[in-house]
């Protein structure tokens, strides 16, 4: 009984809806800092809405299927709206990043194609946002008992696992977004069930394989470029070398985080 108690005081179904209200709300905030904090307010908003998605699987079975999809877009169409800032950020820093390990010259760093994008026009993100909270609040997530969220928990857990013994496998860039995505999910909720068995070393862990993953992705999606992707250029090796050693990192992470079989996993988040 007392687990119970613990858990109802850390997140019940009214809470749940009262979480992704904010999280809306912050969106909301963030889409008025962009004018002025660009880079900043990007992240921090893409971040919400991937959050938002994380929240809204464990509400999962408070949601009609159709306005579980509705949401899925709305949350879509914020991040990809935000993706070509994010994206020649990241890979600035990246290609920078590359060329002090390798001790590449500057003659071999080739400019990416394309402008600059412009930032996503505010009116659109802000109707996207509101039309979110207007289905959130149309939902019955409310209701929802401590057992259908933690089953959604365990759920985002067993999929994650799944994903990662595939990862082990084949270094298949599908199997690998997906996990990257599981994981993201796994870390998101854990934080918002900080009372569950091994909740602190299990958002540490899930963090860092997130970022090791989202590293990867960067540096495959840096590849795909005209001016990296030229076989006889320094950097073609370059991002081989270094994302095979990124490898055998998230692997190793990716054995710890999953260690526990689900069904474990389970047992000891109910001790």
């Amino acid at each position: 009984m007392k687990r119970s108690r613990d858990f109802t005081s850390s997140l019940t179904g009214r809470h749940l809806k009262r979480l992704l209200h904010q999280l809306c709300e912050r969106a909301q905030a963030d889409v008025s800092r962009l004018a002025s904090y660009e880079k900043i307010a990007t992240h921090q908003l893409r971040v919400r809405m991937k959050k938002l998605l994380a929240l809204l699987r464990l509400a999962a079975d408070g949601i009609e299927e159709q306005t579980m999809l509705a949401m899925r877009l709305h949350i879509r169409a914020v991040k990809n709206a935000c993706a070509g800032n994010r994206d020649r950020v990241v890979q600035g820093r990246l290609i920078d990043k590359l060329a002090r390990r390798f001790h590449l010259a500057p003659r071999h760093r080739p400019r990416l194609a394309g402008e600059q994008p412009s930032p996503p026009p505010a009116s659109f993100l802000r109707h996207q946002l509101h039309a979110l909270g207007l289905l959130i609040d149309s939902t019955c997530i409310e209701s929802l008992s401590e057992e259908q969220i933690l089953e959604r928990h365990f759920r985002c857990y067993r999929r994650g696992r799944r994903l990662m013994k595939q990862a082990c496998e084949s270094s298949d860039s599908e199997t690998l977004h997906r996990w990257r995505h599981r994981v993201k999910d796994l870390y998101f909720q854990t934080l918002a069930l900080p009372r569950l068995a091994g909740a602190a070393r299990r958002v540490r862990r899930a963090q860092r394989l997130g970022h090791l993953l989202g590293r990867d992705q960067d540096l495959a999606n840096l590849a795909l470029e005209p001016a990296f992707s030229m076989r006889r250029s320094p950097w073609h090796q370059v991002i081989g070398e270094y994302r095979g050693k990124l490898r055998e990192r998230y692997l190793a992470l990716g054995h710890k985080l999953y260690a526990p079989h689900h069904a474990r996993f389970s047992e000891r988040c109910h001790a």
